[in-house]
């Protein structure tokens, strides 16, 4: 009979120990900041972006991510012939951070498309992600390479 009841009651107690402990704060910082995270960043950057699942109208441009030392960025964005003078060119700038393996843009000036942290490759020569393009409403997949590394 004890065994009965006491079973149930230590899987309660470990349940609710581990839904505790994976709901609790964090050991450390969530995101590092920018100066002491983007060393291996820094430098410039080639990148495309492009329209998730097309239409009649092509929305894609070319890209150039430049990292400071200090951990800002200033990204540039042309358009390509494709794009049917639906991308327009422009600019945003910021500053970059890392978090568990993703690349996090902090944006202090431009319009900014609806991405505001990118995947990187084992290698660390590629950033890439789907983002909302704003002036478009459409999805669009973004790639950086970084400058030397394009094959």
């Amino acid at each position: 009979m004890w065994h009965r009841t006491v079973g149930p009651a230590l899987f309660g107690v470990v349940l609710v120990a581990l839904i505790a402990g994976c709901a609790g704060p964090s050991a450390g910082p969530s995101m590092l900041t920018p100066a002491a995270s983007t060393a291996d960043l820094v430098g410039t950057w080639n990148g495309l972006f492009w329209w998730l699942g097309g239409n009649y109208w092509e929305d894609e441009g070319t890209l150039r991510l430049q990292i400071k030392e200090d951990g800002t960025f200033t990204v540039t964005m042309r358009p390509t012939p494709a794009a049917n003078n639906i991308a327009k060119p422009t600019s945003w700038s910021g500053t970059v951070s890392q978090s568990r393996g993703r690349v996090v843009f902090h944006l202090s000036n431009g319009v900014w498309p609806a991405w505001s942290s990118l995947a990187r490759s084992r290698s660390g020569d590629t950033l890439y992600g789907d983002a909302n393009d704003p002036a478009t409403g459409a999805d669009i997949q973004i790639t950086f390479v970084r400058a030397g590394r394009e094959t």
